[in-house]
């Protein structure tokens, strides 16, 4: 008696015999099948090989999935169905496809795999403009599609975050542009993958952290592809985190026909890495060229002030020696007003003494005739006195002119500095009036009569006599 009864043993081969046998009936006829693209890998025989899951977010664990093999033989007809699109669509991680294939059951695993062998490039597109649809309609309805055009752009944007493949050819093209520009770029490059199913979360963290760099720009940039390699600038994350951005985000996405979302979110947009690194480039020309131009200005107006403050020295020149002409002449025209004045009064005077003199001689006449011997005497000594006193009051009228004059002379300093008077001054214009206005070292200007004399102070000594006092 056996430990167990066996009524019959399978062979692992009639087990996946017959596991092929019920798959055939059950699927008879080729099916078509929609998923989204995972784990995608390329032999080197041409075979493609991935899983084909129900679309769920990146990196989350699918709940349904089937391998599925596409033989190079196939891969050309596909491939020739997909060029029919222009390209539109690739095989790649992350793509949602409505592919055509037989069910069928790989022995040496015992998997049950799809074995591809058409496409509906047609679903993906659609998926992909429904999708961009829908998510354009809600930013629309949030009011993020104009949020980062409103940021300011630098007049000077030297500091760019380059957001893309590093060591891809977008890369390159974009360096190289602002590296032979002449211009002193800093680029901090953030490196993510643009396309593939995680691509969407790397390139939106990417933008994110931006916030905490100190920057002028950011350029989110990737060459050319078919519409599918392109669908990461259509995902809601990347389209979210440029419209939170607080810096201006260009986009240089080579698109051939359509804009992705992260175009028109973004603050400006351009058909290649290239013509986005040049736009940089162009704004910083047209600040050095306004910035030359101005300067060139400024030189110009530069070279016009001494000229015209040496015009303005020379009127005020003009203007302080016409003062002091006109003063001196003021000067002269007092004193010769002042003599003749004084001429007039002494005229008056004697025209006055004359008629007093008349008068005196006519009483002295009609007086008395008995005293005509002593009126004679007296009008000979009267006669004597006449000719005598004007001449006196001439006399006293001239030394009190010499002593106008002299009084004139006295406040004029130019008379002063012919009698051996002194002006003497500090090397910034100072009057000199006390030992304490100078200190040993001080430079002076002294004035003369005939010229100047410039000094130094050697030594300061107060007369102690005047500070007693």
């Amino acid at each position: 008696m056996t430990l167990f009864e066996v009524d019959e043993t399978l062979t692992v081969a009639q087990v996946n015999r017959a596991i092929a046998g019920a798959l055939k009936r059950a699927f008879r006829n080729e099916v078509w099948v929609q998923g989204q693209i995972r784990n995608l890998k390329r032999s080197q025989r041409g075979h493609v090989y991935f899983d084909l899951i129900d679309p769920v977010p990146a990196g989350a664990v699918p709940k349904a999935s089937v391998p599925v093999t596409l033989f190079d033989s196939n891969r050309q007809v596909v491939n020739r169905i997909i060029k029919r699109t222009g390209n539109s669509v690739r095989i790649d991680d992350g793509v949602e496809v409505r592919i055509r294939g037989a069910i069928e059951l790989y022995a040496p695993r015992g998997q049950v795999q799809l074995n591809m062998s058409s496409i509906d490039p047609e679903f993906t597109l659609g998926r992909l403009g429904a999708d961009r649809d829908r998510l354009l309609e809600a930013l629309r309805t949030e009011g993020l599609l104009e949020a980062n055009r409103g940021r300011p752009m630098p007049l000077v944007p030297l500091r760019v975050a380059l957001i893309t493949s590093e060591g891809s050819a977008a890369h390159a093209d974009f360096t190289q542009q602002l590296g032979s520009s002449g211009y002193a770029f800093e680029i901090t490059t953030l490196t993510t993958r643009v396309q593939g199913e995680f691509a969407p979360i790397e390139v939106a963290e990417a933008i994110a952290a931006c916030e905490h760099l100190d920057l002028d720009v950011v350029a989110l940039v990737r060459g050319g592809g078919a519409r599918t390699d392109l669908a990461t600038f259509d995902a809601e994350p990347v389209a979210r985190a440029i419209a939170a951005c607080q810096t201006p985000v260009l986009c240089g996405i080579g698109h051939e026909i359509d804009q992705s979302v992260a175009d028109l979110v973004a603050h400006a947009t351009f058909k290649t890495p290239t013509a986005c690194a040049q736009a940089l480039v162009e704004r910083v020309v047209d600040f050095d060229f306004a910035l030359r131009a101005r300067s060139a200005r400024l030189a110009e107006r530069a070279a016009l002030v001494p000229a015209r403050e040496r015009q303005r020295v020379n009127e005020a020149a003009t203007a302080v020696r016409a003062g002091v002409e006109l003063r001196l002449a003021e000067a002269e025209g007092r004193q010769a007003k002042s003599a003749a004045e004084l001429e007039r009064r002494v005229g008056q005077r004697i025209v006055r003494s004359s008629a007093r003199l008349a008068d005196r001689r006519t009483r002295v006449e009609l007086g008395a005739r008995h005293v005509l011997a002593a009126a004679t005497r007296r009008a000979d000594t009267i006669s004597g006195e006449l000719r005598t006193r004007p001449l006196l009051r001439l006399d006293a009228a001239e030394g009190r002119l010499d002593l106008l004059r002299a009084r004139l002379d006295a406040v004029d300093p130019v008379v002063a500095l012919r009698r051996g008077w002194s002006i003497t001054t500090t090397a910034d214009g100072r009057v000199v009036r006390s030992t304490g206005d100078v200190v040993e070292g001080d430079r002076l200007a002294i004035r003369l009569a005939d010229g100047r004399v410039s000094s130094t102070v050697t030594s300061v000594a107060p007369d102690r006599t005047q500070e007693q006092q």
